[in-house]
């Protein structure tokens, strides 16, 4: 299996001669095409970031360097499926009961998985081998949990690595949580209505960013369907998981833009299979940017085409998706060098608040 897995990489290589494979089986930029740029990825999670997501007996910390993140991963669902020009950068299945279709049903339940290699040291080391400088651990927390103070052990350790901190609307003693957070030198919040389970109209959701607002920094939010709308009821037997979709569809994001026009929200992976309406959002409300981890370049190219690169941000979802097609995806969507250089790092910098 491991041969033919690699064989069919090989085949990808062909296609997409800006790729190279390093010796874990993931694929790389070049570094000649991306190593003059100053790489920011605004969107990564790492396994000590959502921990607490897993049950006790499922955290489980693997620091092997040699697993290919991208074969553990949901993204692509199967080699066969790859396709660089696609959302997620994965094609899908048509029939469920077909050997892409009950790959595709496996890997949505099992890709989680590889966030138990994907530890600090590791995101490092694939930021070295895509020539990425810096990147923002995004943090997702279930009720009444939270992975602040070792995730601001890490951030403080480094300082290539920024973080968001996460608070749940059903979080009990949130105005402490969020004076905590402060204290911990964080860069912005981060909210996960799919993964945490509420509606992000909802009341509770729609107190918190009050209070996230009070404090200035900018909100990151996941955004859209994550997946097309023509698999996503045949191919996902709970009825949990099929409501839970809905929490973060485009639509409900209106009552949130309309309610707070000067707070500065990132609506993540530009409303992936809802990528149209987001264009729209984009051109209502100037206080909204997005990170384009999972879409791919002629996506890309028709944000800066239609709302300008001033507010697109370099992300990649890692480790979810392999970082080098995000970059890729960059370079061939760009004209000039100004927009990459803005899309790939000026744009974060300023929310960052860097110099």
């Amino acid at each position: 299996m491991l041969r033919i897995n690699m064989k069919k990489k090989y085949a990808i290589l062909s296609k997409n001669e800006e790729l190279e494979l390093a010796s874990n089986g993931d694929f790389v930029i070049k570094r000649a095409l991306a190593e003059n740029y100053e790489i920011i990825d605004f969107h990564c999670h790492t396994y000590e970031s959502p921990f607490q997501l897993f049950p006790p007996f499922l955290r489980i910390k693997k620091s092997d360097f040699n697993k290919s993140l991208m074969s553990l991963s949901c993204f692509p669902f199967s080699i066969d499926l790859f396709d660089i020009n696609k959302i997620c950068y994965s094609d899908f299945p048509t029939k469920l009961f077909s050997p892409n279709g009950l790959k595709t049903k496996v890997k949505l339940f099992t890709g989680v998985f590889v966030l138990n290699y994907a530890t600090t040291e590791r995101l490092l080391k694939d930021m070295d081998n895509n020539c990425i400088t810096k990147a923002v651990i995004q943090q997702i927390n279930p009720p009444n949990k939270n992975s602040a103070d070792i995730m601001a052990e890490i951030v403080t350790q480094n300082e290539r690595l920024y973080t968001f901190g996460a608070i749940h609307p059903f979080d009990e003693n949130i105005d402490s949580k969020i004076n905590h957070y402060i204290n911990l030198h964080i860069n912005g919040w981060k909210i996960n209505p799919h993964i945490c389970g509420f509606s992000i109209d909802c009341k509770k959701s729609l107190l918190l960013i009050e209070k996230l607002s009070k404090t200035g920094l900018p909100i990151l939010c996941c955004s859209g369907l994550g997946l097309p709308r023509d698999v996503r009821l045949t191919n996902i037997p709970s009825k949990q998981t099929k409501k839970d979709i809905q929490n973060q569809r485009l639509d409900k994001y209106e009552i949130i833009l309309d309610t707070f026009p000067n707070t500065t929200f990132i609506l993540a992976h530009s409303g992936s299979f809802e990528f149209e309406k987001m264009v729209d959002l984009l051109k209502k409300h100037q206080n909204v940017y997005t990170d384009i981890s999972l879409q791919p370049a002629e996506h890309i190219k028709t944000l800066i085409n239609k709302i300008g690169y001033e507010r697109i941000l370099f992300g990649t979802d890692y480790p979810f998706v392999t970082q080098a097609f995000s970059i890729l995806s960059v370079l061939r969507a760009t004209k000039n060098e100004n927009e990459r250089t803005f899309i790939f790092s000026e744009n974060a910098k300023r929310l960052l608040r860097e110099k």
